[in-house]
């Protein structure tokens, strides 16, 4: 059997994309070469030109070129725990707020102590030692369903240190309160002069809700 040779120079196959065809079509029409029928409106495909100036489609043997997917964006608003009790802390600059909540028996859920007995957590925090930059902050306490105890609590907001970025005066905030279903939205601010607010609030006891 007579061996198959490959001609010299062997053109090269080119994969394209619209914008080459393009391309190609002004050289074949300069060449006086023929596209082949609806080549022009393939968005892309691989082709190779003869040293004649033929136009070779190799669609059928090129890989197929795949399209460019950009990648998701994550985002930018964190899950929240929630439950009997939730209190999310909003606020918008990049100074370092801190939230926290004492409950009946005098535990402190906060950044340094992210849980206590009697089931409350901290479970976002924003802004911590001005390693972030974040305009937008949230930060979230929740007691789950079930564990939160009965009596008085009170919350925290407490203007932990300034951020580059953040400015100077006083910072408003606000206070999302949610107990057993029922939700209250509470402003406030902080400031060098009054770094803290709080604000007191109780979880009735069964006898009471009757």
């Amino acid at each position: 059997m007579k061996p198959f040779t490959l001609p010299t120079p062997f053109p090269t196959p080119i994969p394209v994309s619209a914008q080459w065809l393009l391309a190609i079509a002004a050289a074949a029409s300069v060449l006086g070469v023929a596209m082949p029928a609806g080549l022009a409106q393939e968005r892309q495909g691989c082709f190779m030109i003869t040293q004649t100036g033929r136009l070779i489609d190799l669609s059928d043997i090129c890989p197929s070129a795949q399209p460019f997917t950009p990648p998701a964006q994550a985002s930018s608003t964190p899950t929240l725990g929630t439950g009997d009790i939730q209190v999310t802390l909003r606020w918008t600059t990049t100074d370092d707020l801190d939230l926290a909540v004492r409950d009946p028996s005098g535990n402190i859920v906060a950044y340094y102590n992210r849980s206590v007995p009697s089931g409350g957590q901290l479970d976002v925090d924003a802004n911590a030692g001005c390693g972030e930059q974040n305009t937008s902050p949230i930060e979230n306490i929740f007691w789950p369903s079930g564990r939160a105890p009965q009596g008085q609590f009170s919350i925290e907001v407490n203007l932990f240190t300034r951020c580059p970025g953040g400015g100077g005066g006083s910072i408003p905030f606000n206070l999302t309160l949610l107990v057993q279903g029922t939700t209250r939205t509470i402003e406030g601010s902080v400031s060098d002069q009054q770094p803290v607010a709080t604000f007191p609030f109780s979880l009735p006891t069964q006898a009471a809700q009757r």
